[in-house]
Order: C-alpha cells, then structure tokens, then sequence
C-alpha cells in the first residue's frame, strides 16, 4: 500500500501537459493544460527560441495550434517535436461547418467559434474576435457554424485613413474619443472607434430579431474597445481560441 502512495504522489509532480498555441497576425499566445483548465505561458513574438524558454521543465507531450499566417520553421519543428498537431480543415470539430470554401476559412475563427460553443450550447452565438482585424461570426444553438464577416481592426482603420488620403495624419487610439470629434485627431479617432462599437452593435440588433436567444462571445486583444462588459448575454473572454483548441483537442482524442 505504502509503495502504490509514493507511486500515486510521484504521477501528481510528472503530470504530462497539453499545448495549445493560437498564432495571429501581431502576437503568439501559448497556453498549457493538463485538464481541469488552462494556464497561459507565453504571449509574445512567434519566435521557437521565445516559445522553447517558457515552457522549459514543463512536460509537453501533444496538443494543437493554429496559425492564420506563415510560420518560421524552427516553431514547425518545436511543435513537431513535442507532438504538437496544426489545426487544419481536415481536423473533425463539433460543430457543422456551413462554410462553402473550408479550406480557406481562418481556423482561429472556427477555433474561437468552437470555444464559445463548448461554454454556451443553449443559445445562438455572435463570436467577435477583435484583433489586427475584426472576425464576426455565428454559431446556432444547433450547432451550425454559418460563417461570418471580416472587417478591418482599430489600427488597420488608423493607417488606412493615413496611407490613403493626402492630409489626414496618422492617429493613436490613446486619446479622447468624444462624439463628435473638436479637432481632426479627435474626428479620427472617435470615427474609427466609435464605428467599430456601432458595427457591433448593429450586428447585434439584427441578429436578435432572427436568432433567439443570441449572446455574445468577445475575445482579442482590442475586445475592450467595445466597452460590453457587465452587458446581459454577452461574455468577454480573452483567449477563446486556445480554450476551443483544446476543446478540438478533446473532441478527438
């Protein structure tokens, strides 16, 4: 009895670890998990040499990742190398996918999309995923994903207003924002985000006359810009894309 104890404590301190790497346009987050929940590791460059430095002495066997972009090879081969898989369209999920052209579809959307159906299956989900762009996509209570739109993010709206036009500067999002902007900075600014928080609201509006009941699942690093926090049926979750890669991950084992 006294050896199977010593045996059971010595499995509690070599738990085997989950990874789960979300590769955007700006930014790579990485998170671990050896089941009751994620913890994040890493949110930075996708360098391997950074990913390798913060999961050392963790014990990583298997997991997924998803990128929306090329990747260095070096980060290919870490993953490899821990039997870290890419989230591909080929990868069952639980969800119906509705999209016409799967293999082109961005798998951190589908991920996102999956993530806040494994939190909330009794309604219909609007997932926004505020980042470099702006992903709005639908989930049914069904379990339909429908697909979504691509809109530009706060700081594409910025240099694009810039680049574009012959006078207009180049505009920070710190800074005041007020209804109507009293200087051309300010009209910038409260344009761009005041814009992106009606468009959000006027998806809301016509979606909750057609799918009832609708929440909201908001997720991204601009996510805050949206000020809907508190806000009934909507949900801010900051890395919802690794939480539904590990419930793919799940799903398929």
């Amino acid at each position: 009895m006294m050896r199977l104890y010593f045996r059971a404590k010595l499995a509690i301190f070599a738990l085997i670890m989950k990874l789960f790497a979300d590769i955007g346009n700006s930014l790579l987050k990485a998170s671990v998990s050896d089941g009751p929940g994620q913890r994040l590791v890493y949110q930075g460059p996708a360098e391997s040499g950074s990913l390798m430095d913060s999961l050392r002495n963790l014990d990583i066997d298997g997991g997924l990742w998803c990128s929306v972009r090329p990747i260095e090879e070096g980060l290919v081969s870490l993953f490899e190398s821990l039997g870290v898989t890419r989230f591909t369209a080929a990868t069952p999920v639980p969800l119906r996918n509705r999209y016409l052209t799967p293999d082109t579809l961005g798998m951190d959307r589908l991920a996102a999309a999956v993530g806040a159906w494994s939190m909330k299956k009794d309604g219909n989900l609007l997932v926004v995923d505020a980042g470099t762009a702006v992903t709005f996509d639908m989930v049914t209570m069904d379990g339909d994903f429908l697909g979504g739109n691509i809109a530009p993010g706060i700081d594409l709206r910025f240099k694009a207003l810039h680049e574009h036009t012959g006078a207009l500067p180049l505009v920070g999002r710190d800074g005041a924002a007020p209804m109507f902007g009293r200087n051309t900075e300010e009209a910038i600014r409260s344009g761009v985000i005041r814009g992106l928080r009606n468009e959000l609201k006027g998806y809301i509006a016509v979606l909750k006359r057609e799918y009832k009941p609708l929440f909201v699942f908001l997720t991204g690093g601009d996510s805050h810009f949206f000020d809907m926090n508190g806000k009934s049926g909507t949900f801010v979750v900051p890395n919802l894309v690794l939480t539904g890669l590990e419930s793919i991950f799940r799903y398929n084992e």
